[in-house]
C-alpha cells in the first residue's frame, strides 16, 4: 500500500494520546511494559472526559470509569492482558482502583506522578 505525505495544515488533522516522556524514559518506570504505558495515556485522555462529566468524589479527586471490556477493545488485547496492564500501573502507584460493586464499573483514580506527596 502506498501512503501519501502530509501537506500544509493537513498535518494538524488528528488528535493524539499523550504519554509523558518521563513515563516512557524515566528510571522509575523502566519496569512498566510499553502496553501499560499506553494504557496510562488512554487513562489520561479519559480524565478529561471525567472532569467534564464532573466525575469527582467527596475528596475532590477525579476518577475514571473504564471497564476491562473497553480496555480490551481499545487495546485489542485479551481480558487477561488488560487486567495485567492495569495491575502493572497499580503496582507502581500510578492507578488506584476502587471497587464499587452492584454491577457498577470500578472507579480508577489516575495518579499524578509528577507531584510528590509528603507525609
Amino acid at each position: 500500500m502506498a501512503f501519501d505525505y502530509y501537506y500544509g495544515i493537513s498535518s494538524e488533522q488528528y488528535s493524539f494520546y499523550r504519554i509523558p516522556k518521563s513515563l516512557m524514559f524515566g528510571d522509575d518506570f523502566r519496569e512498566l511494559s510499553l502496553q501499560a504505558k499506553l494504557l496510562y495515556g488512554l487513562l489520561l485522555d479519559r480524565m478529561g472526559m471525567s472532569s467534564k462529566r464532573k466525575w469527582i468524589d467527596n475528596e475532590n479527586r477525579v476518577y475514571v470509569e473504564y471497564p476491562i471490556s473497553e480496555i480490551q477493545d481499545d487495546m485489542n488485547v485479551s481480558k487477561k492482558k488488560a487486567i495485567e496492564y492495569l495491575k502493572e500501573l497499580e503496582a507502581v502507584g500510578l492507578v488506584m482502583k476502587k471497587v464499587i460493586g452492584f454491577g457498577s464499573p470500578n472507579r480508577l483514580y489516575v495518579k499524578n506522578y509528577v507531584v510528590s506527596q509528603h507525609a
